[in-house]
């Protein structure tokens, strides 16, 4: 639990003179995007084979100015697309839904504020729709609006509709919840999972995988040198 949560639950005075322009997270919400972000490059190998994963970069949709629709996800994935090669012209530093030829699969937000405007996931919700994104992951760490901290919304015709579960089987992925050590830092957190329910490792973790498996193997062929008969001599 933040700093931040902590105070602002104790009604500090000083909160929101503190606090109360930043919408960002901090350093937690960064760890956390980061995590969801890195593992998939690190782990996932969807069907289409190329995929994009990338934190608060907005998503724009509309062709007129009187009709686009912008919004930044704190996570958006999408399969089977590839960003531009000139990506740090402006006119390629967002996920333009013509551009790309397909909505992202996957939107997330993360809450961090108490204090947010009501109507706000209504409009997220509304916006994503006329998107055509097909999962909608609110993710809400320290349950300022809900005792269920993950919550995920699948597209059924136009609508975004909550699942009774976290799965995102259209993509062969699911989001869970996890105790463990990130970047040197112990929490909770949000992270993939294929339908299995095997995690998708970061690269650390992959890393200190095989080095162990290295060291399993090379521990098994000494033991089998060791055991071996010796040879016996020609005649």
């Amino acid at each position: 639990m933040s700093l931040a949560y902590i105070l602002q639950e104790l009604d500090d005075p000083d909160f929101d003179d503190i606090h109360g322009d930043d919408e960002t997270g901090g350093f937690a919400a960064d760890k956390a995007l980061r995590l969801l972000v890195s593992s998939l490059y690190a782990s996932w190998r969807p069907s289409a084979v190329t995929f994009l994963a990338a934190a608060r970069v907005a998503v724009r949709c509309g062709e007129r100015l009187s009709q686009v629709t912008t919004v930044v996800p704190d996570v958006l994935v999408a399969a089977g697309v590839t960003p531009s090669a000139e990506w740090w012209k402006p006119s390629h530093r967002v996920y333009l839904v013509s551009r790309f030829g397909k909505p992202p699969d996957v939107a997330i937000d993360l809450l961090t504020r108490a204090a947010e405007r009501p109507e706000t996931p209504v409009a997220r919700q509304q916006a994503y729709e006329q998107m055509g994104v097909t999962y909608w992951v609110v993710y809400d760490p320290c349950r300022l609006r809900s005792a269920q901290p993950v919550t995920v919304f699948e597209r059924n015709g136009q609508r975004l509709t909550p699942r009774a579960d976290t799965q995102l089987p259209r993509l062969g992925l699911g989001l869970t919840l996890w105790r463990g050590t990130f970047e040197q830092r112990d929490d909770e957190w949000l992270r993939w999972n294929d339908l299995s329910g095997n995690l998708l490792l970061t690269g650390d973790e992959l890393a200190t995988y095989w080095r162990c498996r290295a060291t399993e193997l090379q521990a098994q062929v000494q033991a089998s040198s060791v055991q071996a008969p010796p040879a016996k001599p020609d005649h």
